[in-house]
């Protein structure tokens, strides 16, 4: 199991070249005619070779913003500090990392899978082929066809019981009306019965 690095190790680092080693950008070289905004859409899409080191780094990241279902791509890159490392490398390494968590549960055999370390299941989608990767998202897209579902169930549910409730309330509020009305009658001085005696008669 993986232990977090002490937080001194998310700031910046002072040695330039350090991060220069930790990653490994990869992409056509732009010609002096290209202009400033050609220059920083190409760095921005240049692309990134993961090492074991920078991956590290992102897995703590991701820890401290709470897992990858609450990290964002922005608090992710101010976090890791990284030279050179764009907010377009850390959105498609997320969406990936996000991916790998989502492959043990959906396994098609009906069999447990053992647990795997989803750096692990990372780095075979980092090199896997475009068919694999679309594998993995039509995956994602069940599991969240799956949780849409059960979110509808519990919305359907949450109906019912509130239905219900309004019901029971209504019959509450017709017996206390009817028990007001009682005691109302019960309360009400009665009129005085007057008895007559008729003397009696001899025969």
């Amino acid at each position: 199991m993986y232990s977090p690095k002490p937080e001194s190790s998310f700031g910046p680092n002072p040695n330039s070249g350090t991060h220069q080693q930790q990653m490994e950008l990869t992409g056509a070289n732009m010609g002096p005619g290209n202009g400033a905004n050609n220059n920083t859409n190409m760095a921005g899409r240049q692309r990134l070779r993961w090492t074991n080191e920078l991956h590290e780094r992102f897995v703590e990241a991701v820890t401290q913003l709470g897992g990858p279902d609450r990290a964002t791509p922005k608090g992710v890159l101010r976090i890791m500090g990284v030279q050179g490392l764009t907010i377009y490398h850390v959105k498609s390494h997320l969406q990936k990392y996000r991916l790998a968590k989502y492959i043990p549960d959906a396994s098609t055999d009906g069999n447990k899978t053992d647990n795997k370390d989803p750096g692990d299941l990372l780095a075979g989608l980092e090199g896997s082929s475009g068919l694999q990767i679309s594998e993995a998202l039509k995956l994602q897209m069940e599991v969240q066809k799956r949780l849409h579902e059960q979110l509808e169930v519990q919305r359907q549910l949450q109906l019912r019981i509130e239905a219900q409730g309004k019901y029971l309330q209504k019959i509450i509020e017709e017996q206390q009306r009817l028990t007001g009305t009682l005691e109302t009658e019960l309360k009400q001085p009665r009129a005085p019965v007057m008895v007559i005696l008729f003397p009696a008669t001899s025969h």
